[in-house]
């Protein structure tokens, strides 16, 4: 079996990808909504870096559990205007 980063957080080896990505756009939803304060946009991006960081890593090591959707969609959120990151 190739190998495998450590993951991010208990549970990210053992979520699905589905679970991370709506994870993501909670992060995301949360940080674009301005009567909520738990997230804003340095939080969301820096929680999409750290998600698209950890997926390129696993696709560099041929690691099975690579989510090829979610590394795309925190790469897209890391990159993009704040502006433009409502789910797509």
């Amino acid at each position: 079996m190739p190998p495998t980063p450590p993951p991010l957080w208990d549970g990210y080896e053992n979520a699905s990808e589905d679970e991370l990505e709506a994870l993501l756009a909670r992060k995301v939803e949360a940080a674009i909504d301005p009567e909520d304060p738990t997230v804003d946009e340095v939080v969301a991006r820096d929680f999409a870096r750290a998600v698209a960081s950890h997926e390129w890593l696993k696709r560099e090591l041929g690691a099975d559990d690579y989510h090829p959707r979610l590394h795309a969609e925190a790469d897209r959120i890391r990159a993009a205007d704040v502006g433009s990151w409502r789910p797509k």
